[in-house]
């Protein structure tokens, strides 16, 4: 969802102000079946801003149609989803995303809000970091430093950028309403003591769906107005009880942060 609304007001086609109604589902084209939000009785009016931090379905639906498939495609492409990242790590994989001519309006509608389409975990974490820095995408690494046996340094790998994704403006945009959603949306377990917070839960039904099972998620970041670290959790599968709760994995990536911040001595955030 960050993706596609980060599109979207790259491009002029949504802005702040802009507001979308939510009556609980979208039916994207004639004889299609209507595609649920989250909130079956509806969301009603949203801005922009709350879309994201309320996660609704509908608003994205609504957003992705004014893009349209050309535009969505491309910034599918300019964050890299359905392509390598070039880690320097065996095995990695693709990911599976519809190219411009399969976003029909259905397939459309469910990909603005990652139904449908599957990327790996760090082709997320590198877009992701791309939404929040600036919009600066650099190519991923296991790590920063090669030591020889006697600690010397024998290399270091610098990072590598590869592109720019969206502009500055866009990307101090999208981590205010991230930071929104930490704040008062559907990720406030990820609130911490001494540091401000940005991100979004994620929560994507498995195939069969008449198994009911989902895989839940949450990719947060802090500090917001300088971010040093970025986490991204999943869980495969949670409780059966409780398919759909995110709250596991954002207070789980939550203690992940706190512990990062605490080791990289990152400055505590001013809370004015």
């Amino acid at each position: 969802k960050p993706f596609t609304i980060a599109g979207a007001l790259e491009d002029g086609v949504v802005k702040d102000s802009d507001t979308f109604f939510c009556k609980g589902y979208e039916i994207v084209a004639e004889g299609t079946s209507p595609i649920y939000c989250h909130n079956r009785s509806g969301d009603g009016t949203l801005t922009l801003k709350q879309a994201l931090e309320q996660s609704c379905n509908v608003a994205l639906m609504q957003i992705a149609k004014s893009e349209g498939r050309e535009t969505f495609s491309k910034y599918q492409d300019i964050f890299n989803f359905g392509n390598q990242t070039g880690i320097d790590l065996s095995g990695e994989g693709s990911g599976l995303v519809y190219d411009e001519e399969g976003l029909n309006p259905v397939e459309l509608a469910t990909s603005s809000f990652g139904q449908g389409i599957n990327v790996t975990m760090i082709q997320m974490a590198a877009a992701f970091c791309s939404l929040i820095n600036g919009g600066n995408y650099y190519k991923p690494h296991m790590v920063k430093q090669l030591r020889s046996s006697n600690g010397e340094v024998v290399s270091n790998i610098e990072p590598t950028l590869v592109k720019q994704t969206i502009s500055k403006e866009t990307s101090d945009k999208l981590r205010k309403y991230m930071k929104e959603t930490v704040d008062s949306g559907t990720g406030t377990k990820a609130k911490m003591k001494d540091y401000t917070a940005g991100g979004k839960t994620g929560t994507a039904q498995k195939i069969p769906r008449s198994a009911g099972t989902y895989i839940v998620s949450f990719c947060g970041f802090a500090p917001v107005e300088n971010p040093q670290v970025l986490v991204y959790v999943v869980i495969d599968e949670i409780q059966r009880d409780s398919q759909t709760n995110t709250g596991l994995a954002v207070e789980i990536a939550k203690k992940v942060l706190e512990g990062s911040l605490k080791e990289l001595n990152v400055a505590k955030s001013s809370k004015k």
